[in-house]
């Protein structure tokens, strides 16, 4: 009796086996390709030849729909186009997520545009105080350098050289002079990264926190102002 159970299990696994593989074979027997030949037309059938497998073709079922559509191979060109495509959106997502860390680094730095603004007046501030410093120290250096060559002069007149220590002290002071100049030069440069800088910061804040800036639009007209006065003063 349990012999004849086993067989009679084993033999219904069977069945089912071949009952499912020739579903399986039917199906497939079913499944048509539709794709275009090389006078481009139509033709169905239940395999497509390879040579016409790249330029795509349509997967139907045995009701004539669609099941599946593969597009045609892209060719070179086409390959090179939807790279350049792909590395696009890659990078502009990259950028949108850097500009939004940005975004949330300023939110967090600044409550409104205005706080920008006071700090930009204070680095302003801050590197024309040195600049002024420097000019201070060129112009007094220069007054030094006079007086020296005016004693240098009283000793050539009198029938005297030159000390040698006159002459160090002026060689000296010109390279005081030419040092502070190159800081003036270098702190200008500084100063107009700063003014891009916060110029950046502030117009991206007023964008993204909806609030208007009450002072900006006052400091700049100050600033080109002071570089009028600056420059017919040179």
């Amino acid at each position: 009796m349990i012999i004849f159970n086993a067989l009679k299990q084993h033999t219904l696994q069977a069945i089912c086996c071949l009952l499912l593989g020739l579903f399986a074979t039917q199906s497939i027997a079913a499944q048509l390709y539709r794709y275009k030949n090389e006078q481009g037309n139509l033709v169905m059938g239940h395999a497509i030849p390879p040579k016409y497998v790249s330029k795509g073709y349509d997967i139907l079922n045995a009701q004539g729909r669609i099941i599946e559509r593969v597009p045609p191979a892209l060719n070179t060109e086409q390959i090179s186009l939807r790279d350049a495509k792909l590395e696009k959106e890659k990078q502009k997502k990259i950028a949108q997520a850097a500009q939004s860390e940005i975004d949330a680094t300023l939110k967090q730095l600044y409550s409104h545009p205005d706080d920008a603004v006071r700090i930009l007046k204070r680095r302003i501030q801050d590197i024309n105080s040195v600049i002024q410093v420097k000019k201070v120290n060129i112009e007094n250096s220069e007054k030094q350098i006079l007086a020296l060559e005016e004693q240098a002069a009283n000793k050539q007149r009198k029938g005297f050289n030159i000390p040698k220590s006159i002459l160090n002290k002026i060689d000296l002071l010109k390279k005081v002079i030419i040092n502070a100049q190159a800081d003036i030069q270098e702190l200008k440069k500084d100063y107009k990264i700063v003014l891009k800088e916060f110029d950046t910061k502030i117009r991206r804040l007023e964008l993204i926190k909806h609030q208007k800036s009450s002072q900006y639009s006052e400091l700049l007209k100050s600033l080109e102002n002071d570089s009028k006065t600056d420059n017919s003063a040179q």
